[in-house]
């Protein structure tokens, strides 16, 4: 199960509402979690899992499912204030993250091994990500927060690189 509580003198991470933000916006599209997850092309119990908190996902399928609910991806993660934008299934936005996270180590002079000891990782594991692998929305916070920039523009590609003013709820990124 994924933590609720605040931990002492930090705010939560932005994902952490992920599955709130999930469960209300599919109500709101008055849509069953069956449903969605058969509109999403993802798992039959997938939604229903991320919902009750016991699954998070990563990037690609965040995208299908805010897709399949005409919503902005960067919103349903991490509740950002982006507007909805349709996106061609073959090709996602998430797909470039690989090259964004190569991207934003490199633009701030980190070797992999001092991402690896920031993120309390190793450095097969972000050379992994480097690779192509897909994180889960708490991973990709976590590397958001160390590299200092936007969870959104990391993940998806959506606004700039470089944190500043954030419309929304979430304001602050703890860094």
């Amino acid at each position: 199960m994924l933590p609720g509580r605040v931990v002492r003198g930090k705010p939560n991470p932005l994902h952490w509402k992920f599955r709130e933000r999930l469960r209300r916006a599919r109500r709101a599209a008055k849509l069953s979690a069956s449903a969605l997850s058969l509109s999403a092309g993802v798992g039959r119990s997938t939604v229903s899992m991320m919902e009750l908190g016991t699954r998070l996902p990563r990037l690609p399928m965040v995208e299908r499912l805010a897709d399949a609910l005409h919503l902005s991806p960067a919103w349903l993660a991490f509740g950002l204030d982006v507007p909805y934008e349709p996106v061609d299934r073959v090709e996602l936005r998430s797909d470039g993250f690989a090259e964004r996270a190569q991207h934003a180590r490199t633009a701030r002079r980190l070797t992999l091994r001092e991402v690896a000891r920031r993120l309390s990782s190793s450095a097969s594991a972000v050379r992994t990500l480097e690779s192509g692998a897909m994180p889960t929305l708490d991973t990709l916070e976590a590397l958001a927060n160390m590299l200092r920039v936007s969870p959104a523009w990391l993940a998806f590609g959506i606004g700039p690189m470089e944190l500043g003013p954030m419309k929304g709820p979430a304001q602050v990124l703890q860094l």
